[in-house]
């Protein structure tokens, strides 16, 4: 398991069992696993307070987080309410998602070409639209846990030089990082993925016809838009960085030549093509940003 999926398993526990619950819960968790565990071994089960007791002495982590806990009740209770409104939001942006479902499908698919799309199993495209239009409004939903997380975190800025980074965030990220993202996805989508789909589609047409699952098409379609859509905020993140007294405009120039080495890598890995020109498809528009980036850098 992840450290994403970590995280989202605590939101989704802070949100329905709430902060107060949480190391009740945890405590109560751990004393099970030990008792199993001494259980197996032929000891005697613990009772809460014995468990309690040697967490305290061993100075197990468990001590330390139902602490940290019992500590942070108030701002998880915060973050309790905001992530409640930030999945009404997406309620919301996954019902209109869902209206549109056929268009957006439409979309999705228009890029194949001549390639002709096969369903394997009988509730592959009831997922599959369950997939794109949940896509959709997790992406309809990004402005606003932005905004959530931002205010959340206001109250502990301390220094000015966190409240001068914490001002560059919100009047520069929140309005141009969907300008940026936008601007990757509209690239990938009507430059990239056309050249790319036909390379894979006619590779090797000689011998077979090309026939691909859309489950697999799709997944590798909005893969493709998600990852080109976060490389173009690189220049928004440069500006971001020296507009708060992070990183010199000089040391991004400095470091221009590492910059490409990460670049090519960067393009090898969201390319899905082993061909050099579908790579300088990519590599050309990211050093461009690069460049961008230090330019937006030195106007910082």
């Amino acid at each position: 398991m992840d450290i994403i999926s970590l995280i989202l398993m605590l939101f989704i526990a802070i949100a329905i069992l709430g902060p107060d619950k949480l190391p009740v819960g945890v405590e109560a968790l751990a004393l099970n696993i030990t008792n199993f565990l001494r259980v197996r071994q032929g000891e005697e089960p613990l009772t809460l307070e014995q468990a309690r007791e040697r967490w305290r002495a061993t100075e197990s982590p468990i001590h330390s987080l139902v602490i940290l806990l019992n500590a942070a009740t108030e701002h998880l209770l915060e973050l309790r309410r905001r992530i409640f409104r930030v999945l009404l939001w997406m309620t919301v942006a996954t019902v209109l998602a869902a209206v549109f479902s056929n268009q957006l499908m439409e979309v999705v698919t228009a890029p194949v070409g001549g390639v002709k799309l096969i369903s394997l199993r009988p509730t592959e495209m009831f997922m599959l639209y369950i997939k794109v239009v949940l896509f959709a409004g997790l992406a309809l939903t990004v402005p606003a846990i932005v905004w959530h997380l931002l205010h959340f975190i206001e109250p502990a800025i301390e220094t000015a030089a966190e409240r001068r980074l914490y001002r560059t965030l919100v009047w520069w990220a929140i309005p141009f990082s969907g300008l940026f993202f936008l601007s990757g996805i509209l690239f990938a989508y009507f430059v990239m993925l056309p050249v790319s789909l036909r390379y894979l589609g006619g590779f090797g047409e000689q011998f077979a016809e090309a026939q691909w699952n859309i489950s697999e098409y799709v997944g590798f379609v909005l893969t493709i838009l998600l990852w080109v859509g976060i490389a173009f905020e690189t220049p928004l993140a440069m500006f971001i960085l020296s507009k708060a007294n992070i990183v010199p405009a000089e040391r991004f120039a400095r470091a221009r030549k590492w910059a490409y080495v990460g670049i090519a890598i960067a393009a090898a890995l969201i390319t899905p093509t082993p061909d050099a020109f579908n790579m300088a498809i990519v590599m050309v528009p990211l050093a461009g940003l690069y460049e961008l980036g230090v330019l937006f850098a030195k106007l910082a």
